[in-house]
């Protein structure tokens, strides 16, 4: 299946050759396809609908969507498992919430490269807010094995060339590799997104996204396409989230889980060459690390307030604006979604 291609500066080049502003994309997407509910709850009919195993590709054969089955039910139980044994834990146990946990209802495991030059474990993977959660934060990862087995099986059987990059690719010596290829996954807590870029992802790379649960509604929709993906239970889909606009359609009932992986472009520095770092840079580098306090971590006996605030009424700033408030509101609450007719 083929479409027109994305154009460098983000927008999409539509038939008639008309340029769409990436706000107004955004807005578009918002507006009509999530805020806009139906009787019927049916979606805009004329948007394609991916339902069965499938590729969508650019003019010069690059893959912008990938729907593909995960055959192995075995790996989907122990997982969903995992993921809602978490998710109700943190719901309940105050001193062991994250703050990204508690805010945005999101954590991020594995490596990130944001503010130093060499890639560092998440404060998520570390458990910095409370040294007692690390032990939830291993057994999670743990759990998540199977799963990351499947998601690297199918990058390298569809997308040899990613696969071999990636393999590749050099976190350093501070930085765990949990998830095979991928540095990081983001696991969203029974939350479904706004329309946004992933900006930050890798241009010439695909995410990987698995639902979990037991759920109605919640499509993935991309909006520059026009395409929508019912995702279900015991499938992966893999897309271009630099340059794809996407977001859920609303969910209806149910609890929606979903597990992302995904590579950061600022990983790809070509000055990148750990292999061989002297061991003695390797250790000024540590210390240097361990003197500034950035592996500082704490055991908590008591919640503190980034762990019971209502971010409700406390807004802060640099609130993730992918979530709405009523949704975040709900889902701290550990309850399912029942959407219904009249509202």
């Amino acid at each position: 299946m083929k479409w027109d291609i994305l154009l460098e500066d983000g927008s999409f080049e539509i038939d008639n050759k008309l340029h769409i502003k990436s706000s107004d994309m955004i807005d578009l997407a918002q507006g009509k396809y999530r805020s806009t509910r139906l009787k019927s709850f049916t979606y805009p009919k004329s948007a394609h609908c991916l339902v069965n195993p499938g590729c969508i590709v650019n003019q010069n054969n690059q893959t912008l969507i990938h729907l593909e089955n995960i055959d192995d039910t075995n790996i989907l139980l122990h997982t969903t498992n995992a993921v809602n044994t978490y998710y109700y834990h943190m719901v309940n146990d105050e001193k062991h919430r994250s703050k990204s946990f508690w805010r945005d209802l999101t954590e991020h495991y594995g490596a990130y490269r944001l503010y130093t030059g060499l890639p560092y474990t998440s404060s998520d993977s570390a458990s910095s807010h409370n040294t007692d959660h690390q032990s939830c934060v291993d057994e999670l990862i743990r759990s998540l094995v199977p799963l990351s087995n499947f998601v690297n099986k199918f990058i390298q059987d569809n997308y040899n060339s990613m696969y071999l990059k990636l393999k590749n690719l050099s976190l350093g010596p501070f930085a765990p590799r949990s998830f095979g290829i991928f540095p990081m996954i983001a696991i969203n807590y029974n939350i479904v997104s706004n329309y946004h870029w992933d900006l930050s992802d890798a241009s010439n790379c695909l995410c990987c996204l698995i639902p979990l649960g037991n759920f109605q509604g919640g499509d993935l929709y991309f909006s520059q396409l026009h395409v929508r993906v019912p995702l279900q239970p015991g499938q992966v889909v893999a897309f271009d989230s630099h340059n794809l606009l996407h977001g859920n359609l609303p969910l209806i009932s149910g609890i929606r889980h979903s597990i992302v992986y995904f590579v950061h472009q600022n990983f790809f520095h070509k000055e990148d060459n750990y292999s061989n770092m002297e061991i003695e840079n390797v250790k000024l580098i540590k210390s240097l690390h361990d003197n500034k306090n950035l592996n500082k971590r704490i055991l908590l006996s008591e919640p503190v307030d980034f762990q019971t605030i209502d971010y409700t009424i406390n807004v802060p700033k640099n609130k993730d604006q992918r979530h709405s408030p009523e949704e975040l509101e709900r889902d701290r609450k550990g309850e399912s979604k029942i959407l219904h007719f009249n509202e």
